[in-house]
C-alpha cells in the first residue's frame, strides 16, 4: 500500500486583502437653533386628548368599592324597591341621612370630626 502524504501548502488559502474603511459622515448634525424652533412648534400645537376605551364616566363622581355581606345587599335591594329609589347608592345615602337626623348633639359632633378627618386623608 502506498503511503498517504499530507501536503500542507495545498490546503492553505491566501488571506483576502483588507480594504481601507472609509469614515462615514452623518447626513444631519445636531443644530440647537433648529431644535429650539421644532420644540416651540410642537409646544404651540395642542395635541387633542386621546379618548379612553370603555364606558364614559357619568359626571365627575368618584366611586369606591365597599365589601358587604350578601344579607346586607339583599336588604339594600329590598329597600331600593320598596322606596322606589333609583340606585343602591341613593338608597344607602338616604338611609345614612335618616340615621344622621336621629343623632344627638355629641354623636353628630363626633361624626362631623371623623368625616372631616377622612375627607382630608382622602385629599392627600
Amino acid at each position: 500500500m502506498a503511503k498517504f502524504e499530507f501536503v500542507k501548502n495545498a490546503k492553505k488559502k491566501a488571506p483576502k486583502p483588507i480594504t481601507e474603511t472609509k469614515i462615514s459622515k452623518p447626513k444631519e448634525t445636531y443644530n440647537p437653533a433648529k431644535m429650539t424652533k421644532k420644540v416651540e412648534e410642537d409646544y404651540q400645537k395642542e395635541k387633542p386628548k386621546k379618548k379612553r376605551p370603555g364606558r364614559p364616566k357619568s359626571g365627575r363622581k368618584s366611586y369606591q368599592t365597599v365589601r358587604l355581606q350578601k344579607k346586607t345587599v339583599l336588604k339594600i335591594n329590598a329597600l331600593e324597591n320598596a322606596l322606589s329609589v333609583a340606585t343602591q347608592d341613593a338608597t344607602v345615602d338616604q338611609a345614612i341621612e335618616r340615621v344622621l337626623n336621629s343623632l344627638n348633639a355629641d354623636e353628630k359632633r363626633s361624626y362631623e370630626l371623623w368625616l372631616e378627618m377622612f375627607e382630608k386623608k382622602e385629599n392627600k
